[in-house]
């Protein structure tokens, strides 16, 4: 390959991109600037392992960060992070994940039992994060520090 050629794109890459104009074109300026803002975030975070994260938003962005919204990030999430084709699946009304939305693989989609399985793995974070939340008010109250 000559040095002043750019080098070729992964599929993967191109479809990025592809999306990401596809989006400039229907999401509006401030939208699609806290969709790009919340990509890096989440990429950069435990949950390119599977894991939960909470975005950091103020107010106003939480504004912006509708339903459709969410699901933009969860598909640009996917693009970034695999090679085969993921879907957005809203998760229900269980307690703890009401209105969460998830990206399985395609054929996963409808798999009742694998989504009752992330139901149950999002339900026994939220309690390791209650539990914890109330292990660290203790110790501060403890300590004589306001919780």
């Amino acid at each position: 390959m000559d040095r002043d050629e750019p080098p070729e794109r992964s599929e993967r890459t191109e479809r990025l991109r592809r999306y990401l104009a596809e989006l400039q074109e229907r999401v509006e300026p401030r939208s699609l600037e806290l969709l790009i803002r919340l990509l890096h975030e989440v990429s950069t975070s435990p949950a390119v392992h599977g894991g939960t994260y909470e975005l950091g938003m103020g107010p106003a962005e939480r504004e912006l960060f509708t339903p459709a919204l969410q699901a933009e990030l969860l598909v640009l999430f996917g693009l970034l992070t695999t090679q085969e084709e993921r879907v957005v699946v809203d998760l229900g009304d269980a307690p703890h994940a009401r209105g969460m939305k998830v990206l399985v693989p395609q054929d996963r989609a409808d798999d009742a039992e694998f989504l009752a399985r992330h139901k149950d793995r999002v339900a026994a974070e939220a309690e390791r994060r209650e539990h914890d939340r109330q292990e660290v008010q203790a110790i501060a109250r403890a300590s004589g520090m306001e919780p």
